[in-house]
């Protein structure tokens, strides 16, 4: 029998403020969050902080603002409060030195060098994890381990389970490097003689070389999505991938789609790949479902009002396709905002011909539009027998600085008549 059983699901995710908000911190987050929505219960946040050296200041706040950012709303925590509290490992201190003494009381621990340590039974441990299936240990792979040390602090795998048992945790859904853990916790609650919640060990999210994501090397920081432009929808979208399969094998759906769909029977034991191009093609499809004015709303938000709604407006159309993030509007059409510096070695052979023709074709432009500018320079090219990729290509260069932009005719009737042949007649002499 297990802890879970004819109770109301309980489970939590328990991060250390020790930096940034991680993707793994997010990853653990989500799938806890659709257990416990999809069978009605209860997704906690709770602080392993009793590692003093390594905490950050404005840590804790970082993971409520990452979490909170991705659409995670949690039941009960440090920032809320709930039947269970304190929700913080340094708050519950005395807590834990109870449970210790009861331990040792019953002779199932012992005291060494200030220390109190775990007197193991020599007994098999073994469980039947729901991602995994059965897992066992031999009895002696557990030896005799500290649960208190000499300082008043816990152990990790003594805290984790007094803090699980008492805030009635009915399910402990983490990453795959827990399981060498588990065997301590699950004799800690037979030494106790308590039942112990269901365990469901996630895959590890790897990079491209398949190795576990690092700090240094990866970019796991939750901030840099956001700086980034990515929508929160997208990113939670792309993670619900990561181990888990849609039942229709759907690949863009909402998070209240993933909470109705999931369950962890149908988490894949593989480590998946965080694979950032896969990412930035789900945010594409995000941005193209929106309708422009919600795309302009969302960009002018992203930079602040650092342009207009008006001019972003204009360009929206023409890089909509091609965009996969906010960040993207500068490097697609920064040239729309401000002059960009030209490398002539880009230009083709006979450039100065091809954007002289063009100034001489375009200052005959009467009525700015795309259907007039068209037709003259498409004439221009006919009457001087010029390559049309060519032509193109050099006008696109001199106006924006680069090969690869939105169309050049619309982007010229953009940026105006004037504002044009100002760029262009510095590369025609």
């Amino acid at each position: 029998m297990v802890a879970s059983e004819g109770k109301k699901v309980r489970v939590r995710i328990a991060p250390s403020p020790t930096g940034f908000a991680h993707v793994g911190t997010a990853y653990a987050a989500l799938f806890n969050y659709a257990f416990a929505k999809n069978k009605g219960g209860k997704f906690i946040i709770r602080l392993e902080d009793t590692d003093v050296k390594r905490h950050v200041k404005d840590a804790e706040q970082a993971i409520y603002d990452g979490l909170a950012w991705l659409g995670f709303s949690w039941d009960e925590g440090p920032d809320k409060g709930g039947e269970y509290a304190p929700y913080k490992q340094s708050e519950r201190l005395e807590i834990y030195k109870e449970k210790a003494k009861e331990l040792l009381e019953k002779g199932k621990a012992y005291e060494e060098d200030g220390a109190i340590r775990f007197k193991n039974p020599g007994d098999d441990v073994g469980w039947k994890d729901i991602v995994r299936g059965d897992i066992n240990f031999p009895g002696g792979e557990v030896t005799d381990f500290v649960i208190m040390k000499s300082d008043g602090f816990p152990t990790y795998n003594f805290a984790v389970v007094i803090d699980d048992l008492l805030m009635k945790i009915t399910h402990v859904i983490r990453g795959e490097e827990h399981i060498s853990n588990t065997p301590r916790q699950l004799a800690l609650y037979k030494a106790l003689n308590e039942k112990a919640p269901e365990f469901a060990h996630l895959p590890t999210l790897r990079n491209k070389e398949r190795k576990k994501l690092s700090k240094r090397k990866d970019p796991v920081d939750l901030r840099i999505y956001q700086k980034e432009g990515y929508l929160p929808e997208a990113l939670v979208n792309f993670l619900c991938l990561l181990g888990w399969s849609h039942p229709k094998e759907k690949e863009i759906f909402s998070l209240s789609e993933f909470v109705k769909s999931f369950s962890l029977e149908r988490v894949r034991k593989a480590g998946p790949i965080f694979d950032k191009d896969k990412l930035d093609w789900i945010n594409g499809e995000y941005l193209r479902k929106l309708d422009d004015s919600e795309l302009v709303d969302k960009i002018w938000e992203f930079y602040n009002g650092k342009y207009s709604k008006g001019e972003i407006a204009k360009i929206v159309p023409l890089i909509k396709e091609r965009i996969k993030t906010f960040s993207e509007l500068e490097t697609l059409a920064g040239f729309f905002f401000e002059e960009q510096k030209v490398d002539k070695e880009l230009f083709g052979k006979g450039y100065k011909e091809h954007i002289d023709k063009a100034v001489e074709t375009l200052e005959k432009v009467d009525e700015w539009s795309k259907e007039n500018i068209d037709k003259m320079l498409l004439a221009n090219v006919k009457k001087n027998n010029f390559k049309t990729g060519n032509f193109f290509m050099d006008l696109r260069i001199a106006i924006t600085g680069k090969k690869f932009t939105p169309p050049i005719n619309d982007s010229i009737v953009i940026l105006g008549k004037e504002e044009t042949l100002k760029r262009l007649k510095k590369y025609n002499k």
